[in-house]
């Protein structure tokens, strides 16, 4: 049971809930209170099943992806190989369809367009994990886009939706998400080679995929400005200061001198952890 959890990347997906939630309750504040919340603003059924939905899906992402992957985690990862293993590979598909089928039933039960979206969704990540993500970009953008829409989704959940910018963090989760997905592609190069992948790192080289992904990161900086700017509260402004703007610009230098896999990874690690933290920073906005 232990590797069926670990299949779907629990920790991801336990950050994809508190995220959604985190908007929930950013949109439902009083007087923009850290303390106070107008829990009439919150539609439950439907952030309940709106959670579901993404987590679900998200979670038949993961398994097909390990799927389609087996050998090229042998090369990457082989320490961290879970799939013909500790599971085989008929009983992950079983597992892949039960959670995407979870994932469809609850974006229905949400709403007639929450299930359309959730089937478009459930289709883009089989093909992100067969196809699209060998190819220069296109897999990179489409989760990319995915992560923004977890943020956006979230506004399902509430009633009214001013009290909070939505659509700004759904843009910062956007772009340090496409920076993410080109450094885990360098990470990721020895592997994709051999599986004669065509990522942006392949095709460009390292040093431009780099300046790439510095772009995004330099456009999430202008846009963590541009919110610093606009809110009044003191400790927002720390929080976008101290803990977003500064760190996504130590990345940037980290960045700029890294040249060994385990530097990729660290830089990759950090900036899952300060987009986290980048979201929370919308209670105090």
């Amino acid at each position: 049971m232990k590797y069926y959890l670990k299949l779907v990347r629990p920790i991801n997906l336990i950050l994809t809930a508190l995220t959604q939630l985190l908007f929930i309750l950013s949109a439902s504040r009083i007087n923009h209170s850290f303390l106070h919340y107008d829990w009439s603003n919150i539609r439950v059924q439907e952030s309940i099943t709106t959670m579901l939905a993404c987590i679900f899906l998200a979670a038949g992402g993961y398994v097909i992806n390990d799927i389609f992957d087996i050998e090229t985690d042998e090369i990457n990862r082989p320490e961290k190989l879970i799939l013909n293993k500790h599971i085989s590979t008929k009983s992950a598909k079983i597992f892949y369809l039960i959670l995407t089928s979870l994932g469809i039933i609850s974006g229905f039960i949400t709403g007639i367009g929450m299930g359309i979206l959730c089937i478009v969704l459930a289709i883009l990540l089989y093909f992100y994990s067969s196809d699209l993500k060998g190819e220069m970009l296109q897999g990179n953008l489409l989760i990319a886009l995915m992560a923004g829409m977890v943020v956006y989704v979230a506004s399902r959940g509430v009633f009214n939706v001013q009290n909070t910018y939505f659509a700004e963090y759904a843009s910062v989760a956007f772009l340090i998400t496409m920076a993410r997905e080109l450094i885990k592609d360098i990470e990721d190069l020895e592997g994709d080679k051999a599986q004669e992948h065509e990522t942006y790192p392949i095709v460009k080289g390292i040093r431009a995929t780099k300046i790439l992904a510095a772009i995004f990161m330099f456009f999430t900086l202008l846009i963590s400005v541009l919110l610093f700017f606009q809110s009044n509260a003191i400790s927002f402004k720390i929080i976008i200061a101290g803990l977003i703007i500064v760190p996504i610009s130590y990345y940037n230098y980290l960045l700029y001198n890294a040249n060994e896999k385990g530097q990729f990874r660290k830089i990759s690690n950090w900036l899952k952890l300060t987009m986290f933290i980048g979201l929370f920073s919308s209670l105090f906005s």
